[in-house]
C-alpha cells in the first residue's frame, strides 16, 4: 500500500508527471521489474463488494499469465525482466500486514453476513481468500510452480523473451518484491561494467515506489502503473482485462525537475551548496513524517490537509542555516533533523491554537471531558486518570484572572496544551503517567523508526527483528534532545515463511487455530477496535490489536516443527533468486502441474541458475524531453488565428498542466510523431522512416526543446530486406488478402532486389460470407414507418408514437390527482385508452379516472388488466434497443451459423505463397 493518498497528492501537484501509454510512444527500456503481487492481487479477486463471485485457481493463473505477457509486450525489455513475488517481509512491515489481513477478513465476513441477512443466496463453493496471498501458503507455492512453467514457455517459444535474462524472485526468497527489486538494481550498478544509461522501467501498484525510485538517483526510471480515477465509487468494478487498461508512465526524470522547482528558492539562498541529489534524498525522508507502512503519521499530519506544503516551507526556512542536509546517503544528520523538527514543531501549538477557542467554549458546557474528544477518544479511563493525577483545566488557582494579561494567557494554553497531549497519550498508548522518560523514550523510538526506514530504502533491511511498538506516533514537539542518540540495529535472520503465516494471518484465515488453551490465542481476538485517528475513510483506520511477542510466537510453534510433512517442509523454508536464459544447445521435456490446461513443454531451451546479489548505490543526473515533432511552418503576428492560438495554448499548459509560459511571441505548426516504420527501396535497401501525424498543432515556441540527441539503438539495425526479413521469420498479414494470417519468410535471394520478400501464409479456411452480405435483404424484416402504419389504421402518427412508447396513467382525475400520487407506467393498447389520448393530445399524464370516469368502474383493476395482457404479449419479450443500433435479424444469424458449422467440417489451414 505504501503512503495512502501520495499518487494522489504528487499527481495533482505536479500534473505533466504521467503520460499515458501510446503504443507508438513508448521510449525503450533495457530492464523491465515487475512489483508482482499488485497482479496477483488484480487477476485473484478484482471486486471484493461482490459477495457472489468466484475463480477457479486455474483461471488467476491464466489471467496472470496473460498480464505478464502484455507487460512484456508494451515495454519490451531489451536485457533484463525481473518478477518479483513478497517473500517473507521484515517484522517492522508485518505489524501493517497483520492489521491490514484481519481488517479484511472482518470486513470479508461483515458483507457475507448483510448478504445473507438480504435472503440473498451464495454460491457453494468457498470464495478466493485474499490472505492465502502470503509466503507459505499452499496457493503461493502453486503459483510458484505455474510462474516457472510460464518463464520456460516464454523462453522456449517467443523470440522476444529469448535476448533477455529472467529472474524470478518468488515467495519463497525473503524481502518485499519492490525492495528485492531495488536490492539488483544496487548490485548491478556496483559490478565494473555498469551502464549508466541503463534504462529502468517498474511496474507497481505501491504509491511509495516513486520514493524508492528516486533513492537510486538513476536518471533513466519510470513507474508503469494503471490509470487511477479518483472520486469513483467503491462498489464500481475494476477492469482486469489488460487489453482494456489504460497505463500509465512516471517518469521520475520529470519528479526530479518538479522536485527542484519546489525547492528552487533555496537556490539563492545557500548558492553553490544547493545540491539537487541531496535535496532529492530529504524530500524523500520528509515523506516518512506522513506516515507509511513502518510508522504511523505523526499527530494530525494528513497529507489531505496539507501536511507536505507544510513540511517543505519549513524545510526551506531552516535548511539556510543548517549548514548541511538531513538525509546523508541513507543516514540520518541527527543534530540537523533535530533543528528541522524543532521549527516544525510549531504546527503542534498552531494546530492547538486553532480549536483551543472552540475547547474553551466547549469546556463551560461540559467541563473537563472536552479533552477525551479532543485527543479522539470518548474512553472512561482516560478521564478517571485525568481526575487521578489532578490534571484538571483550572490552572490558575491562587492567581487572580486578569483578562488583558497575556502573559498569563499564554501560561494557561502552554498548560492546557501540555494536558492536551497527555490525554492524547494516555487514551491513545494507555500510559498512566506521562514522564519525561516516556516521552524520551517516544522520541527515540521514532527517530530509530525514520533511521530503519532510510536504512531499507537505501541499504537494504538493516534488521529483519525491528519493529515501531506502538499504533501511535509522538507529537512533533516531544520529539526532542536527539542528536546525541546513537542508533544501532541487530541484523538478526528473517522468519521462516510458517512463522510469518502464524504472526499475520487472523483467525478467520486459520482454519487450524481453534484451541483456546494455545498459548499464543491472545494475538488472534475475532472482535477488535479501530481507529480513524483524524483519518476519514474506514480502510485508514488504525486496526487496534496487540503486537506477537516474537519469543512467545517462536516457542509456540517449535514442538510443532518435527510435525511437518516432506511437502510442507519445502514450503517453509528460503531460497535465492532464480535466473534464466535462452539456450539453443539445451533441450528437454519441462513436465506441466496442471497438464490439462498447460501442455507440457517437448523442447525446453532454458538454462537456470541461482543468485542472490547483494546491493550498493551509485549518482546520476539526467534531464528529460517531450516527443519529436517536425517543424511544418511558423506563424507571426499578422495571421488571423493566431491570437486565439496562443490563447489556447497558454490555458492549456495552465489550466491542465499547471505551467505558466509567460507571453508568446512564437508559434509553431508541427505534426507529432506516431512511429517509425520500414520503407524498402532500391536493391533490396531499407530505410526506417518517421510517421508523422495528419493533424497539424499549434506550439508556443518557449515549450520546443531544440538539438535533441537521442539515440536509438534498436532502430538502427536493419539496413537491407534480408536482414529485417530472414528466411523462417513469422509474419502477420495486415493488409488483403489474408488479413491477420500468420506467415513465414521463405529464401528470397532472386527477388530481393526487386524489393519483395517470398512468405508462406497459413490461411484459415474461414467461412464464406460475401453471397450473404450481398443478399441480405432477401432475409430481412421488411419495416415500415409509422405513418403508413397510422394511414392503416385510420389514426394520426402522433397516436402511432406515442402508444409505440409509453403512456402515463396517475391514480385519481386530474382535476383530483391526489389519491395514492402513486403512478403506473406501461404502453398501453385499448380503445378507451386511444380514444382518451387521441382526444387529449397535448397532455403528458392521463389519470384513471378519467379514462373510465364511471363509479362502478375501477380504473386501478382495468390499469392492471391491460399490463398483464401487455406481459403476455410476445411483444414485451423482445429486447429494447437503440434506435441507431444496426441489428442483425434472427433469420441472418442462423444463416451465419449454418456457414460457421460448414467451415468447420472442411480443412482448417491453406498454405499460400505470396
Amino acid at each position: 500500500m505504501g503512503v495512502p493518498k501520495f499518487y494522489r497528492w504528487i499527481s495533482e501537484r505536479y500534473p505533466c508527471l504521467s503520460e499515458v501509454v501510446k503504443e507508438h510512444q513508448i521510449p525503450e527500456f533495457d530492464n523491465l521489474y515487475l512489483d508482482m503481487n499488485g497482479i496477483i492481487h488484480q487477476c485473484s479477486h478484482p471486486n471484493d463488494e461482490d459477495v457472489h463471485f468466484r475463480i477457479s485457481e486455474e483461471k488467476i493463473f491464466a489471467d496472470i499469465f496473460h498480464y505478464l505477457e502484455v507487460l512484456f509486450r508494451i515495454i519490451k525489455p531489451r536485457k533484463v525482466f525481473f518478477m518479483a513475488v513478497d517473500g517473507v517481509a521484515p517484522r517492522a512491515k508485518m505489524n501493517q500486514q497483520r492489521g491490514r489481513r484481519f481488517r479484511s477478513a472482518k470486513e470479508a465476513e461483515d458483507k457475507i453476513k448483510k448478504a445473507l441477512d438480504k435472503g440473498e443466496v451464495l454460491p457453494t463453493e468457498a470464495r478466493f481468500d485474499s490472505n492465502c496471498i502470503t509466503p507459505g501458503t499452499d496457493f503461493m507455492a502453486r503459483l510458484q510452480e505455474q510462474l516457472k512453467y510460464f518463464v520456460h514457455n516464454k523462453l522456449s517459444t517467443d523470440k522476444l523473451w529469448q535476448n533477455v535474462r529472467i529472474y524470478l524472485s518468488g515467495h519463497e526468497t525473503p524481502g518485499e518484491g519492490e525492495h528485492k527489486i531495488m536490492e539488483f538494481i544496487r548490485s548491478e550498478n556496483a559490478k565494473p561494467d555498469h551502464d549508466p544509461n541503463t534504462r529502468h522501467c517498474l511496474y507497481g501498484l505501491d504509491a511509495d515506489l516513486v520514493m524508492l525510485g528516486l533513492t537510486s538517483h538513476e536518471p533513466n526510471f519510470s513507474l508503469l502503473r494503471e490509470e487511477v480515477r479518483f472520486g469513483g465509487k467503491k462498489s464500481q468494478k475494476r477492469i482486469t482485462a489488460p487489453e482494456e487498461t489504460t497505463f500509465h508512465l512516471l517518469h521520475l526524470s520529470l519528479m526530479r525537475e518538479y522536485i527542484d522547482y519546489e525547492f528552487a528558492e533555496l537556490k539563492n539562498q545557500i548558492g553553490s551548496d544547493y545540491d539537487l541529489e541531496r535535496i532529492i534524498d530529504d524530500w524523500i525522508l520528509m515523506g516518512f513524517l506522513v506516515g507509511n507502512d513502518f510508522i504511523p503519521h505523526l499527530p494530525h499530519l494528513h497529507i489531505n490537509h496539507d501536511a507536505l506544503p507544510l513540511l517543505y516551507k519549513t524545510y526551506i526556512s531552516v535548511l539556510p542555516s543548517l549548514g548541511g542536509y538531513l538525509n546523508e546517503n541513507g543516514h540520518l544528520n541527527l543534530r540537523n533533523f533535530e533543528k528541522y523538527l524543532e521549527k516544525l514543531s510549531e504546527f503542534d501549538r498552531e494546530h492547538f491554537s486553532e480549536v483551543f477557542v472552540d475547547l474553551k467554549w466547549f469546556e463551560s458546557k461540559v467541563g473537563n471531558k472536552y479533552l477525551n474528544e479532543a485527543a479522539g477518544s470518548n474512553d472512561e479511563v482516560a478521564k478517571k486518570r485525568l481526575n487521578e493525577n489532578n490534571l484538571s483545566l483550572t490552572v490558575t488557582e491562587g492567581k487572580p484572572a486578569v483578562a488583558d494579561d497575556e502573559e498569563e494567557e499564554d501560561d494557561i494554553f502552554e498548560t492546557e496544551f501540555r494536558q492536551y497531549k497527555r490525554t492524547y497519550y494516555m487514551t491513545k498508548m494507555g500510559v498512566d503517567v506521562v514522564s519525561d522518560e516516556f516521552l524520551a523514550s517516544q522520541a527515540k523510538c521514532y527517530v530509530e523508526g525514520i533511521q530503519w526506514i532510510l536504512h531499507y530504502y537505501y541499504h537494504g533491511v538493516q534488521s529483519w527483528s525491528w519493529y515501531y511498538p506502538h499504533h501511535y506516533a509522538p507529537f512533533l514537539s516531544d520529539i526532542r534532545n536527539i542528536s546525541g542518540l546513537t542508533l544501532t540495529f541487530d541484523l538478526g535472520k528473517p522468519f521462516m515463511p510458517f512463522q510469518q503465516l502464524l504472526a499475520v494471518l487472523p483467525a478467520a484465515s486459520m482454519h487450524l487455530m481453534t484451541s483456546e488453551r494455545s498459548p499464543i490465542i491472545e494475538y488472534y481476538p475475532l472482535d477488535f477496535k479501530t481507529d480513524l485517528n483524524g483519518k476519514q475513510q474506514e480502510w485508514e483506520a488504525v486496526v487496534l490489536i496487540p503486537f506477537i511477542d516474537e519469543r512467545c510466537l517462536l516457542a509456540a510453534m517449535e514442538p510443532c516443527n518435527n510435525k511437518l510433512t516432506k511437502e510442507e517442509k519445502s514450503r517453509n523454508r528460503h531460497t535465492e533468486c532464480a535466473v534464466y536464459s535462452y539456450d539453443p544447445e539445451t533441450d528437454f521435456t519441462y513436465s506441466s502441474a496442471l497438464p490439462k490446461l498447460f501442455p507440457d513443454i517437448v523442447h525446453c531451451h532454458v538454462r537456470f541458475s541461482l543468485e542472490e546479489p547483494p546491493g550498493v548505490q551509485q549518482l546520476y543526473n539526467r534531464p528529460s524531453s517531450p516527443p519529436p515533432t517536425k517543424i511544418t511552418c511558423l506563424s507571426d503576428k499578422e495571421e488571423k488565428e493566431w491570437v486565439k492560438d496562443v490563447q489556447g495554448i497558454t490555458e492549456h499548459y495552465l489550466k491542465r498542466k499547471g505551467i505558466v509560459i509567460n507571453e508568446t511571441a512564437v508559434v509553431l505548426y508541427g505534426q507529432l510523431l506516431t512511429g517509425r516504420k520500414y520503407v524498402p527501396k532500391a536493391n533490396g535497401v531499407v530505410e526506417l522512416e518517421k510517421q508523422w501525424a495528419k493533424q497539424v498543432l499549434p506550439f508556443a515556441y518557449q515549450t520546443v526543446v531544440k538539438d535533441i540527441k537521442a539515440f536509438y539503438s534498436s532502430l538502427t539495425c536493419f539496413k537491407s530486406l534480408d536482414e529485417l526479413f530472414p528466411p523462417t521469420t513469422s509474419v502477420f498479414m495486415v493488409g488483403n488478402p489474408y488479413y491477420g494470417a500468420m506467415g513465414e519468410v521463405q529464401d528470397s535471394q532472386d527477388v530481393l532486389k526487386d524489393g519483395r520478400v517470398r512468405v508462406v501464409f497459413n490461411v484459415p479456411h474461414e467461412p464464406q460470407l460475401e453471397s450473404l452480405i450481398q443478399n441480405q435483404h432477401k432475409y430481412c424484416v421488411k419495416y415500415n414507418p409509422g405513418y403508413i402504419l397510422a394511414s392503416r389504421l385510420g389514426i394520426t402518427s402522433y397516436l402511432v408514437s406515442r402508444f409505440s412508447g409509453s403512456i402515463f396513467i396517475g391514480r385519481g382525475s386530474k382535476k383530483n390527482p391526489c389519491g395514492e400520487q402513486k403512478a403506473n407506467v406501461a404502453p398501453l393498447f385499448f380503445k378507451l385508452v386511444f380514444d382518451t389520448v387521441s382526444r387529449n393530445s397535448h397532455d403528458d399524464v392521463f389519470y384513471e379516472d378519467d379514462i373510465w370516469p364511471g363509479e362502478d368502474q375501477n380504473g386501478a383493476e382495468k390499469v392492471a388488466e391491460i399490463t398483464s395482457w401487455l406481459k403476455g404479449h410476445p411483444v414485451s419479450s423482445i429486447s429494447r434497443t437503440s434506435c441507431d443500433l444496426q441489428v442483425l435479424d434472427a433469420v441472418i444469424v442462423e444463416r451465419i451459423e449454418e456457414l460457421v458449422e460448414k467451415a468447420k467440417v472442411t480443412d482448417t489451414h491453406v498454405k499460400t505463397p505470396t
